[in-house]
């Protein structure tokens, strides 16, 4: 390869019906006189919430400083653990509401304003998210991407329902559509088609191929690939890379068809068990009217919640080492979520849990859903380190806050909040424990990510100054 040849960043592997942004590669990286590469992979932000807070004696570690032990519900991020700062004694404020503590506080969480106390949801301002996409929304295909694994239900003591399933607000009373069904964001990010599964060894017959699919029903698209009409642009591309952008195109691609495989077997399982919207009364067989108790089972998600939220994860994964999107938020499940954990050991709905009343059966059994929701987080974040993005990896180009609005779901309270912030977007220092000593608006932490990713702001929500400068 030409090195004075220079590959735009907003290149596609492109074709009549089909387009997919490329991840960064050597090429778009111009070279100094002495043939030395400069220039870095932009910083991508993530806001990931958890549900009715944590067992904060398994999660805070009992010293502060680079030297300390990950506790049992964080011991998962051990591999990943210099790109980890876990932030003590962080305070959401705001997320205190009338009688409610649910509701407010995925609501509000990123916004740093209350929730109005209405059926009509306001959330008081918009979301650091939706700021941020203000900002460099306009520089990729999708502006941000707002994700979740179950819908919400009715709201309580005067509260919107809105607000326990909606943390991501374009205005204060305009909250982001969340994606819920990994193919329809799977199609959304990468062409929405599905064709027949790709044979890059037989490339002499490529030509010969149809690229015009819409005489298919939906049972013959099963197992086709997006891959498949971009091949000619893909294989083209390919022929002018050096080897180390290859082996990455390579990688990026595979991994798309991956993820179109496990989507293949979501619609098969679907076709052969059938779908429900709700759960049903195992006396009356008729749909429950206990909110608590709904297990959302609907068409295109996978019915384990793990295989859902991997599937979700993965996909946002690819979106941001493609560049489709810098901004993302996920929401493990809505506040006050009845979902239950089988597959745990865990019976039961996982809101009644966690007004434990300080039962140890009932606090186990919380501390095997938060060592469940990080070890799926710990998965995505060690996939993102094993991905060649620049001088690093694509871990160390993201800055992702995890954690929750409520503490002590038994309190409600919204101080000492469980938080994390993930990758080497700032985290230079990563590896530490941070104990503010004293409470400390989350909204800091907003001002620090936001820098990470060159977004200079002053304030935000109830913010009073930068947390890690």
């Amino acid at each position: 390869m030409s090195s004075s040849w220079l590959l735009p960043r907003r290149t596609f592997l492109k074709s009549a019906s089909a387009s997919i942004a490329l991840p960064f590669l050597d090429a778009m990286v111009p070279s100094n006189p002495v043939g030395r590469k400069k220039g870095k992979p932009p910083v991508r932000l993530g806001w990931f919430y958890i549900p009715q807070g944590a067992v904060m004696e398994h999660w805070k570690p009992k010293t502060t400083g680079k030297d300390f032990e990950l506790p049992s519900i964080l011991k998962s991020l051990e591999p990943v653990k210099n790109r980890i700062l876990v932030i003590s004694d962080l305070a959401a404020d705001h997320c205190k509401g009338q009688g409610a503590g649910h509701e407010p506080s995925t609501g509000g969480i990123l916004t740093g304003y209350k929730c109005k106390h209405s059926e009509e949801p306001e959330a008081g301002g918009i979301s650091i998210d939706q700021q941020a996409a203000k900002m460099i929304g306009e520089q990729t295909m999708v502006d941000a991407l707002t994700m979740g694994i179950d819908p919400g239900h009715r709201g309580d003591h005067g509260y919107s329902g809105t607000y326990l399933s909606h943390m991501s607000w374009r205005s204060p009373g305009t909250p982001a559509a969340v994606e819920y069904t990994p193919k329809e964001l799977f199609d959304r990010l990468f062409g929405g088609r599905t064709l027949r599964a790709p044979k890059w060894e037989e490339e002499s017959k490529t030509s010969t191929r149809k690229a015009n699919t819409s005489a298919m029903n939906a049972d013959d698209q099963i197992g086709f690939s997006i891959l498949d009409m971009v091949h000619e642009d893909a294989r083209s591309l390919l022929g002018k890379l050096g080897s180390n952008d290859r082996a990455k195109m390579e990688g990026y691609l595979d991994g798309i068809r991956s993820i179109e495989k496990r989507l293949d077997l979501v619609e098969k399982e679907n076709q052969e068990s059938g779908s429900s919207t709700s759960a049903k009364d195992k006396k009356t067989g008729k749909a429950s009217s206990r909110p608590d108790l709904m297990i959302p089972k609907q068409a295109g998600r996978p019915a384990l919640y793990a295989d859902h939220v991997n599937l979700m994860l993965d996909i946002l994964v690819m979106a941001f080492w493609s560049d489709t999107t810098r901004i993302g938020t996920f929401l493990y499940s809505f506040e006050k979520s009845g979902r239950s954990y089988p597959e745990l050991g865990v019976s039961g709905s996982h809101h009644s849990i966690s007004h434990h009343d300080d039962k140890k059966e009932n606090l186990d059994k919380l501390v095997k859903i938060n060592t469940h929701h990080m070890e799926l987080f710990a998965r995505m974040l060690t996939n993102m380190s094993r991905i060649e993005e620049g001088d690093g990896t694509l871990l160390d180009n993201v800055a992702l806050m995890y954690g929750s609005g409520i503490e002590n779901s038994n309190k409600h309270n919204h101080d000492n909040l469980p938080m994390i912030l993930a990758g080497g977007g700032g985290v230079s220092s990563g590896g530490h424990h941070l104990a503010m000593g004293k409470k400390t608006p989350v909204c800091n932490l907003y001002l620090d990510m936001m820098s990470m990713a060159g977004l200079e702001i002053e304030k935000f929500g109830d913010s009073t100054g930068r947390l890690l400068k």
